[in-house]
C-alpha cells in the first residue's frame, strides 16, 4: 500500500498555471488516485517509477501469472496499436463496407483471396470482427474506438 506523499514541483509556475487550468490536483495526489482507480475498477496496482527526470506508469489490463504462479502484467493499449498497416486497411475497409465479401475485399486490396482471407483471419484471431451470418452476413466491429 502506498502512503501519502508531497512531491515538489519542479516548476512551480507551470504546476500554479496547470493546477489553475484543473489539469492536475494538489501535489503528490496523482499516483494515490491512480493506484486507487485501478483497484477500483479490479486491475493490478501501477507499476511507478522515477526515472530520467520524470515519473513512468505503467498501467496493466489483467493480472497473469506465469508458470511459477508469480503475476505478470501487460500494458494497456488500443486492440489496433499492434496491427500491420495492412490489417488497419482492411479493418478500415470494413468499418466503411460491412458486407463486404473476401473476394471483394481481395480486389480493392488488389491482392489475392487467400492473402486477403490471412488478413480477416489475423482481425477475427485477435477479436477485432466478427462473420455473422455467412456468406450474404456482415462483418461486426468487434471493438470500440
Amino acid at each position: 500500500m502506498r502512503l501519502d506523499h508531497y512531491l515538489c514541483p519542479r516548476n512551480p509556475i507551470i504546476a500554479n498555471a496547470c493546477f489553475f487550468a484543473g489539469y492536475i490536483d494538489t501535489c503528490g495526489r496523482g499516483t494515490l488516485k491512480i493506484i486507487n482507480a485501478c483497484k477500483e475498477a479490479g486491475l493490478p496496482e501501477p507499476d511507478i517509477k522515477e526515472m530520467n527526470g520524470g515519473v513512468e506508469v505503467t498501467i496493466f489490463l489483467q493480472t497473469i501469472v506465469d508458470e511459477t504462479g508469480s503475476p505478470i502484467g501487460g500494458p494497456i493499449g488500443s486492440p489496433i496499436d499492434n496491427l500491420t498497416d495492412r490489417q488497419k486497411e482492411v479493418l478500415k475497409i470494413i468499418e466503411e463496407h460491412n458486407k463486404i465479401s473476401k473476394r471483394k475485399l481481395a480486389e480493392q486490396l488488389n491482392i489475392n483471396v487467400s492473402a486477403a482471407q490471412a488478413h480477416l483471419d489475423i482481425l477475427k484471431e485477435k477479436g477485432l470482427i466478427r462473420r455473422e451470418g455467412g456468406t450474404r452476413g456482415f462483418w461486426e466491429i468487434l471493438y470500440k474506438k
